[in-house]
């Protein structure tokens, strides 16, 4: 359907610059219009302009008007009348037929451009295409009247006699028929409605085979880069493709038709706009294919966040498109887009300071959404705030707390946070302090920091390093023993379960040991048990000593050789691998 509205657009186009009434797309000065109009139009432009004076030429062209052509026209000396009656008829066929002249592209300062690097005086405004040679179009500004003027220059006037007669060489009309030259309708000659026909005949065609020939190139590159790209993808970019081939063929063709100057405007007027229209769908097409990529890459990565954000962004992408066109086509039908670019820029400024927070929590949650310092689902801190994310929007983010109530962060302020991920973690610390009563013996403590030691590295749930078990310090109830290890596991249920298998292990210990923890206040053992309790320092000092004596006492400093046939010889639930612990 798009293609079809573009075409429809070119042809409407066509015959908008055939039919010569007011030019539907803004080049009002190409065709004769009521004097009100025509004032319109010249107030916003400088009458002592480059611009000006063309387009005031182009109504004389238009009319045919020899006698009106001599006021632009600054004529080599020493010519009669019927001269100059016969180098205005020349000057306009020849730019009628050849001319490449682009109005809106002409300065409309009072001195021309001053830039060009020409004389001040002199200003090139387009060429002539004659024989595979190209001669400019050359203005000069001269001094009437104690104001200044600009008119066609003596040296491009010497040149348009020989330019006519190169012209009638080479006319196509010499070897056409009479009745496709002579009949004619809206100035439009019979063999050039011919020639327009079979032009967008020619596009069409050739567009749909080069087309072809660019997708399958497309598809191919694609493929050897290894480039993601679906039949939705590829099909997408057909409509726009075929509508540029066929614009270039189209425009290529076009030369050969020999339409009159300002029908020729008109139609390049309409394909400029068309051009314009055509890139605004090429854009949102490499856009689309963008996001589409984009949203399969996510999906494999397995990044749900990131895939949520890609249709607001897509729909971000496509308005400032549709922005940047919508200027360039106000430019293609003829208006001043300077103070309408300067328009959005104040009226960006104003948008943006009245939304700035808005704005500013936008670019943190694209921030945090891109960068990934947790996505939805995600266990941790959050600043002062523990909890699970629940969601990440464009303008907040949403924590389920421990006590399961919600918190809304905004995006500015989460962004800036300082975020603990407790799921990006590869395994869990496990640190705890044992305190043990005044009246266990030194040797006692030398068999507990072994026999725990041993208990770290036989458990297959404890990473060897550190499995650190130290004698710290003095506390004020007791003699203060350090643990610090790390448990191979990322799921917090396991962990507890590791944890609680540890400690019940370590009264085990403590017990054969024949010690005890501590307790804040003093407590009264019963005669039996402190019987029991000297019987197992002196089995502990005996211990030691045996193990002073075999040369067996690993303490304090473990060697390899004694950590390595202690490890994982516990059991606890299956047997599980480094390479099993993943981050949540």
């Amino acid at each position: 359907m798009v293609l079809k509205f573009l075409r429809l657009m070119l042809i409407i186009q066509c015959f908008a610059g055939c039919i010569g009434t007011e030019n539907w797309f803004g080049s009002q000065a190409l065709a004769e219009q009521p004097a009100a109009s025509q004032a319109k139009a010249d107030n916003k432009e400088d009458i002592a302009s480059p611009r000006y004076m063309f387009r005031q030429f182009l109504n004389v062209m238009k009319r045919d008007d020899l006698d009106a052509a001599f006021t632009y026209i600054e004529f080599p000396r020493r010519l009669g009348r019927e001269s100059k009656r016969k180098i205005a008829r020349q000057l306009i066929d020849v730019l009628n037929k050849k001319g490449q002249i682009d109005v809106t592209d002409l300065s409309n300062e009072p001195n021309g451009r001053l830039t060009d690097g020409l004389r001040p005086d002199f200003e090139v405004i387009g060429k002539v295409d004659v024989k595979n040679s190209s001669i400019a179009v050359t203005l000069v500004q001269l001094t009437e009247d104690d104001h200044k003027v600009w008119r066609f220059a003596p040296e491009f006037i010497d040149r348009i006699p020989s330019l006519a007669e190169d012209m009638e060489q080479s006319d196509i009309e010499a070897d056409l028929p009479p009745l496709l030259v002579e009949h004619q309708f809206r100035g439009i000659k019979a063999w050039q409605w011919l020639g327009l026909g079979l032009a967008i005949v020619l596009a069409s065609l050739v567009s749909r085979i080069l087309a072809i020939i660019l997708l399958r190139m497309i598809n191919l590159t694609s493929r050897h880069f290894k480039i993601v790209l679906t039949n939705k993808i590829l099909k997408g970019f057909i409509p726009p493709f075929r509508m540029l081939t066929g614009l270039a063929v189209f425009h290529l063709a076009l030369n050969s038709v020999d339409l009159n100057l300002s029908i020729r405007q008109s139609v390049q007027y309409g394909m400029a706009v068309v051009l314009t229209l055509t890139l605004m769908f090429l854009a949102m097409r490499l856009a689309e294919a963008f996001i589409e990529m984009m949203k399969i890459s996510f999906e494999k990565q397995g990044r749900p966040g990131s895939v949520a954000m890609l249709p607001p962004t897509q729909r971000g992408i496509k308005v400032v498109i549709v922005v940047v066109g919508l200027v360039f086509l106000l430019r293609d039908l003829g208006f001043d887009v300077t103070a309408i670019v300067a328009g959005l820029g104040v009226g960006g400024l104003a948008i943006a300071l009245a939304g700035q927070k808005t704005i500013e929590n936008l670019f943190g949650g694209i921030s945090v959404i891109l960068d990934q310092p947790v996505r939805v689902g995600d266990s941790g801190r959050f600043g002062d705030i523990i909890g699970t994310v629940e969601d990440i929007g464009l303008r907040s983010t949403r924590v389920r707390t421990l006590d399961r109530s919600i918190v809304t962060i905004p995006n500015a302020e989460f962004s800036h946070m300082k975020l603990e991920n407790f799921e990006k973690r590869d395994k869990l610390r496990w640190t705890t302090s044992l305190t043990l009563r005044f009246d266990t013996g030194p040797d006692q403590i030398r068999l507990v920091l072994i026999r725990l030691k041993e208990l770290l590295i036989a458990h297959p749930m404890v990473f060897n390093e550190p499995a650190r078990v130290r004698f710290l310090r003095f506390a004020l109830n007791g003699l203060e023993l350090e643990i610090f290890t790390y448990i191979r596991t990322t799921d917090w249920n396991e962990y507890l379960a590791v944890i609680e298998d540890l400690n019940i292990r370590i009264l085990s210990v403590l017990e054969e040991c024949g010690t005890a923890l501590a307790f804040a206040t003093a407590v009264v053992m019963p005669e039996k048990m402190e019987g029991l309790h000297r019987q197992k320092q002196q089995e502990a000092s005996l211990k030691i000593k045996e193990m002073e004596r075999s040369g067996a006492l690993p303490w304090p400093l473990y060697p390899q050789e004694w950590i390595e046939p202690r490890t994982d010889t516990l059991r606890f639930g299956p047997e599980k691998k480094d390479s099993q612990i993943t981050g949540g």
